[in-house]
């Protein structure tokens, strides 16, 4: 086919020094996989003929990090720009059931590309030889296919996190799955055990926040059910409904949220602790837990929640509560979108503490006039200015 993409000017200068050095040396992976697509890669990696110690060498004068040089990796810093750059290699065998036990450097570009997982992710491009495709990856990009490069079961069995790769490729290029890729990870997804919580949460986030992921959480329950046995209370319903929540919802804590949220915000900080997902998305998925769906008796109720919780947060609420529940509270709704501003804390209140000491007010009783104060105008009974509110206050 006729592929000659246009690429950043900091690649095009790595190609040319390789060129040079007399380095063979592709685009491959993900890139190349954009590139056919007509997407703009988030990053490109190259795969070269030379070995760590000559690839350094062509890149005199630049700044060069040793990445990962058992694995043949080094990364050439071009135009502030990270360039990785890695041997062709041959993988050997897998005794973990996740790492290669040891990897040996190959002068042919094939065999590297065969170790590869997936026929979207197995090619390589060159702008001297065009477009490298020996496993049928174009065709497959084309169809919309996850298919494995070779036997599905030798490539699950060597490194289990491929079956989740398998379904987040499959839910973020919203592609279907190859049927015998498809039987051999329902058959190996077992093997997902022996990956490391940390990985396996990288690669859920992104499947649950795919454009396909409502089809790829609905039709493999069981196989994400390895990954997160917490959910295997859920009902058939609950989790249809959780997979049916998916296309609304772009954040990947709400995304986790549409399915704990019957379980209950204590079920969900666990699962959260196990899979030892940063502090921030914990609190995200308990929080929806916990206070969805979103329901507010006043507006002045809904202002003071939204206060304490800050505006990004009570509108993903709002948007969780009406992907995942099917609910929208018009109060919550009329509060988000109004341009006035109320008070939501007594520290926004325009008197204090020692104003209403001065009218004879003492002890815990400031306290207690401050937060009704707060409560009449917040919800627009009194106006927020100090006369105002002082005489409100003479009032009560």
């Amino acid at each position: 086919m006729n592929f000659s993409p246009s690429l950043p000017s900091y690649v095009d200068t790595a190609l040319a020094r390789l060129k040079d050095a007399g380095v063979q040396a592709y685009l491959v992976g993900g890139c190349v996989r954009d590139l056919l697509r007509g997407v703009a890669p988030s990053d490109y990696d190259l795969a070269v003929s030379s070995v760590p110690e000559e690839t350094e060498r062509a890149f005199a004068g630049f700044r060069v990090v040793e990445t990962g040089l058992k694995h043949g990796t080094v990364t050439v810093v071009i135009e502030g720009q990270n360039l990785e750059l890695t041997t062709f290699r041959l993988d050997g065998g897998y005794s973990d059931g996740r790492h290669p036990d040891d990897v040996r450097f190959t002068s042919r570009l094939v065999e590297d590309l065969s170790r590869r997982d997936f026929t979207v992710n197995a090619m390589a491009y060159a702008p001297e030889t065009g477009l490298v495709d020996l496993f049928g990856g174009v065709e497959d990009l084309q169809r919309g296919v996850i298919r494995c490069v070779g036997d599905p079961e030798k490539r699950f069995t060597e490194d289990a996190l491929r079956i989740l790769r398998a379904l987040r490729f499959a839910s973020a290029l919203d592609f279907s799955i190859a049927d015998a890729t498809e039987e051999a990870l329902f058959a190996l997804s077992g093997r997902l055990r022996l990956v490391s919580v940390e990985r396996q949460f990288s690669e859920l986030k992104k499947l649950f926040t795919g454009a396909g992921a409502k089809r790829v959480a609905a039709a493999h329950r069981d196989v994400l059910g390895v990954s997160l046995p917490e959910l295997a209370p859920l009902s058939d319903a609950d989790w249809e409904a959780g997979a049916d929540a998916l296309p609304a919802l772009c954040d990947p804590a709400a995304a986790f949220a549409a399915f704990l949220a019957p379980l209950g915000k204590d079920a969900a900080d666990a699962l959260c602790r196990r899979l030892k997902t940063d502090n921030a998305f914990r609190e995200r998925v308990r929080f929806l837990c916990e206070f969805a769906p979103a329901a507010f008796k006043t507006p002045g109720q809904a202002r003071r929640f939204k206060g304490s919780c800050g505006a990004p947060l009570f509108g993903l609420l709002l948007s969780f509560s009406k992907a995942r529940f099917g609910i929208e509270d018009p109060v919550a709704r009329a509060v988000a979108e109004e341009k006035e501003a109320y008070p939501t804390r007594i520290s926004d209140l325009k008197i204090n503490g020692r104003d209403l000491e001065a009218l004879g007010v003492k002890g815990r009783e400031v306290g207690e006039l401050l937060q009704k104060l707060l409560e009449d105008a917040s919800e627009g009974r009194v106006k927020n200015e100090k006369e105002a509110l002082l005489e409100r206050a003479k009032a009560m």
